[in-house]
């Protein structure tokens, strides 16, 4: 199953590194994965990415099998989270450069960990509409706050001649955590015969991680004031 490709993937991912750092032509330099705003960057787009692209899965599983939306109307629920990344990115630069890459990528975190966690309230009725609204678009703001401060953080304290590669890194990271995260949420939600009780577990663990890569940040990332 799903969980199965996980730790394949897994073992696939320890044999490159140990390939590549025994390569004398690596096609990505160990000493390149070593650096932290590399490492931990990648490691919190991963999370950003796993987290909120199965959030809109669940959600939109609840929006059909639980308010029987139709999936037109299901789909347009969610432009309220569009509306949200849109403002996400649009001050993420300026939260940046008021603070740091490491502050924005856990004030962006929280925001999204507490709004998904909100969405356990969900009932059974359509009168629960506006709490996911609301948590959607609240979690969009964070979501990408997250996203861009990723994306500056894994290229920093890089030379110009490795800049591609920490960008093709983000590129595989962010492909990476979209693949992962469905699959791992879908076997939660359907492990349990009640789909919407299905759902609010899986919505735990999704807020489970995202708490998981705040506290990643917050223990192992140190970067300096951005300008």
């Amino acid at each position: 199953g799903a969980l199965g490709w996980l730790a394949a993937g897994v073992v696939l991912l320890v044999a490159f590194y140990a390939i590549e750092s025994k390569s004398a032509a690596p096609l990505v330099p160990v000493s390149v994965l070593k650096k932290k705003t590399v490492a931990w960057g990648n490691i919190a787009g991963l999370i950003a990415f796993l987290t909120e692209t199965s959030l809109v899965f669940l959600m939109t599983l609840y929006l059909q099998e639980v308010l029987d939306f139709s999936p037109l109307t299901a789909g347009l629920s969610f432009g309220v989270l569009g509306i949200g990344t849109v403002i996400g990115g649009s001050i993420a630069p300026r939260v940046i450069a008021a603070t740091n890459t490491r502050n924005t990528l856990i004030m962006g975190g929280v925001l999204q960990a507490v709004a998904t966690l909100s969405l356990v309230a969900l009932g059974e009725t359509s009168s629960s509409m506006w709490l996911l609204l609301a948590a959607t678009f609240a979690g969009g703001i964070g979501n990408m706050l997250v996203i861009v401060g990723f994306m500056v953080t894994a290229t920093t304290g890089l030379p110009d001649h490795e800049q591609g590669m920490a960008t093709g890194l983000a590129t595989m990271t962010q492909q990476i955590g979209i693949t992962m995260g469905t699959p791992i949420m879908s076997a939660i939600a359907a492990a349990n015969t009640d789909i919407h009780a299905g759902i609010t577990t899986a919505v735990i663990v999704n807020t489970a991680i995202v708490v998981v890569g705040i506290l990643t940040i917050v223990l192992f990332l140190r970067t300096e004031r951005s300008s």
